[in-house]
């Protein structure tokens, strides 16, 4: 029996999905005689999820500012500037940071239209997972087949945590179809990624899909909305944000990795997209909810 298009689509779609970036924590945020705290822009190069509890917390996100109450759950997408404050009282989150993707390069997420807040039902739901990863993440483990099976259970469960985002979000019409379109573009992804520390070449992105520069500009543009340069910019930034907040490389080794040979440009260009310079940035992940 022959198998559904459909069918073989699902096998494709479950065979690249990917747990890319990880990271779990409890951590608490108070008020200081009285004022609220607040937080400058935060940009995240991954999705954070959490349970608020104590609270309430403003969120403001994408111009747009709404209250978190004790015992919601709250989601900020990767890459998506906001600021925290508090009201009143210290809050305590239990979050989860994470990117899914599929076809090696696209955003799983950016499939889904998911709610920033949800209600107390949702956020007890990730407590309750959260705990459990948490714990599984900081057990003592001495035996290498144990550490295996623990690995091993974090990634089933973060794929649990996956399906409850997806249970309560709504898909964005057309999302398959357009990934589909893209998966022809993966051979370029794949050299873009794996040459972001050197200069890229417009013309050899082209060759490897065999078609003329003119054409593969005009084709990249209409898949990815951006210009295939504007592509690769963005492709460095958001790896420099990630070894920023997950390495200890220093500002000009992660400078190097990312196409420059010397750091001052490169801090310039990262102030003014993210509005603080990368050792501020750095600052910012690493007490991150502390």
């Amino acid at each position: 029996m022959q198998d559904s298009p459909d069918a073989f689509r699902l096998v494709h779609l479950l065979t690249t999905l990917r747990l890319s970036e990880f990271e779990c924590g409890t951590s608490t945020l108070g008020t200081y005689r009285g004022k609220s705290y607040y937080t400058s822009i935060r940009v995240q190069p991954w999705a954070l999820l959490t349970q608020i509890n104590d609270g309430p917390v403003q969120i403001t996100l994408e111009h747009e500012t709404f209250i978190v109450n004790p015992g919601q759950a709250l989601y900020i997408p990767a890459n998506r500037p906001y600021t925290l404050q508090l009201i009143d009282r210290d809050i305590v989150s239990h979050w989860l940071n994470f990117n899914f993707t599929v076809f090696e390069h696209f955003p799983l997420l950016d499939l889904l239209d998911v709610p920033y807040v949800s209600p107390v039902s949702i956020g007890d739901e990730v407590r309750r997972l959260q705990t459990q990863i948490y714990e599984l993440v900081h057990a003592a483990q001495s035996d290498p087949g144990e550490l295996l099976r623990s690995a091993s259970l974090v990634n089933q469960l973060m794929y649990v945590v996956l399906e409850l985002v997806m249970s309560f979000s709504r898909y964005k019409s057309g999302g398959i179809e357009k990934i589909s379109k893209l998966q022809r573009f993966q051979p370029v992804l794949d050299y873009i990624e794996s040459h972001l520390n050197e200069k890229i070449i417009i013309s050899q992105l082209a060759g490897l899909m065999f078609i003329s520069t003119s054409h593969f500009h005009k084709e990249f543009q209409e898949a990815f909305g951006v210009s295939p340069l504007q592509y690769i910019q963005s492709q460095r930034y958001k790896k420099a944000q990630s070894l920023l907040a997950t390495s200890d490389l220093t500002i000009h080794e992660i400078a190097n990795r990312v196409g420059y040979e010397q750091p001052f440009p490169f801090i310039r260009f990262f102030k003014s997209l993210y509005g603080a310079s990368p050792g501020h940035y750095r600052k910012m992940m690493t007490e991150r909810f502390h």
